[in-house]
């Protein structure tokens, strides 16, 4: 009944009756989510109010991956981490995201590459990067690789250098801070 009158569960409820197949390898664009300073308020506030930012998130990001064609494939307590063919429809979801996140402030890592599936999971380096983005992420924040960069088509959105993400035996992963044109903050 919940579904029926709670649009977020009831995409939540729509979503378990089609699960997320992935192919066994290939190229993904990998999007993380995190509420910014969760830690913090919930020790602070207290349980109810991790729910209530939570439910916030919710409202922020389930419909935006949605209705860019993303899956979710799994929620890390205060984020989700969800796939999307290539980059363009993952920035364009983390774009509607950061715009619907009114009462919660959003960090957002995109990273685009290769991953295995594992029994409904997804795996392998570029996986760890796109989480490592989305922790170097500030709130309110969108941060992406240069291959989401290189993949964003022409969309409105202006990118701005940061911070190379530095990885043990790897070359320095080359990072942007993405801004809407027309925003306060582009």
């Amino acid at each position: 009944m919940d579904a029926l009158v709670d649009p977020v569960a009831g995409i939540e409820w729509l979503a378990a009756l089609f699960p997320v197949r992935l192919p066994r390898r290939g190229r993904l664009t990998v999007l993380f989510t995190d509420i910014a300073g969760f830690t913090a308020c919930v020790a602070e506030r207290g349980d109810r109010a991790a729910l209530r930012l939570v439910r916030q998130h919710d409202i922020a990001v389930l419909p935006a991956i949605r209705s860019h064609s993303g899956r979710i494939l799994k929620r890390l307590g205060d984020g989700v981490m969800a796939v999307f063919s290539t980059p363009a429809p993952a920035l364009r979801a983390a774009l509607e995201m950061q715009r619907a996140a009114r009462r919660v402030s959003l960090r957002i890592g995109i990273h685009d590459g290769a991953a295995r599936s594992r029994d409904g999971d997804l795996i392998g380096h570029d996986v760890n990067v796109a989480a490592r983005i989305a922790g170097r992420a500030l709130g309110g924040e969108i941060l992406v690789s240069g291959a989401v960069r290189g993949g964003a088509g022409d969309l409105p959105v202006r990118f701005r250098a940061a911070a190379p993400l530095v990885l043990p035996g790897r070359a320095p992963e080359r990072l942007f801070r993405v801004h809407a044109i027309g925003s306060r903050a582009g």
